[in-house]
């Protein structure tokens, strides 16, 4: 009988597992980058068409375009946290827990916009024009990205805090959330240029 306690998960170098894990995070950014430039497509279509005055009616409501930049910074921030994390292995828990903090917090806020959206009609409960029907979807994306990087962040914090994981392989863990990180704060900033032109 062994006296090892460790937990060993793969068979496979650390080397390996990481350039493998990084790989499907990567096809995953790939395809959440191809539905984004659809819905920014679609954005920009529906906005140059304005059938019939659709794209915002007359007396129709907006958001301004500095409330796209403020559902967004806190991708930006935590995805700055998180390098900083990078760079600094031995606090990796606390800066684990200010980026889970930060996207916690940006979903809270995003989901407040979501549900104080002024261009939505009180007596059939229907949208007001185009622009009201893209700018849910684009903040609904954002709301995805949120909801996925607080549970990556999440796993991030409770890894630092109880696992006892090879070295080797938890950088190249922290290079891949890094790139997912990184990735949703670029798409963040793409999004509120895009809802900023209204």
């Amino acid at each position: 009988m062994s006296s090892d306690t460790k937990f060993h998960v793969h068979h496979d170098a650390p080397e390996v597992v990481g350039r493998r894990e990084r790989l499907g995070v990567r096809i995953l950014i790939v395809a959440d980058g191809s539905f984004l430039f659809a819905m920014i497509f679609t954005y920009f279509y529906l906005r140059n068409l304005n059938v019939n005055d659709g794209w915002i009616p007359k007396g129709g409501h907006t958001f301004s375009a500095a409330s796209g930049w403020m559902s967004i910074l806190p991708l930006v921030v935590a995805a700055i946290v998180h390098k900083f994390g990078q760079r600094n292995i031995k606090q990796i828990g606390n800066f684990s827990i200010i980026t889970l903090l930060a996207y916690l917090y940006g979903a809270y806020y995003q989901f407040h916009q979501m549900s104080n959206m002024p261009f939505i009609v009180k007596d059939t409960h229907a949208f007001e024009g185009s622009y009201a029907s893209t700018w849910v979807l684009i903040a609904g994306a954002n709301m995805f990205h949120y909801i996925l990087a607080a549970f990556i962040a999440l796993g991030l914090v409770i890894r630092a805090r109880r696992a006892s994981v090879d070295p080797t392989l938890e950088k190249w863990r922290m290079r891949t959330a890094s790139s997912w990180f990184t990735w949703i704060a670029i798409a963040g900033v793409i999004c509120a240029v895009t809802t900023s032109m209204i």
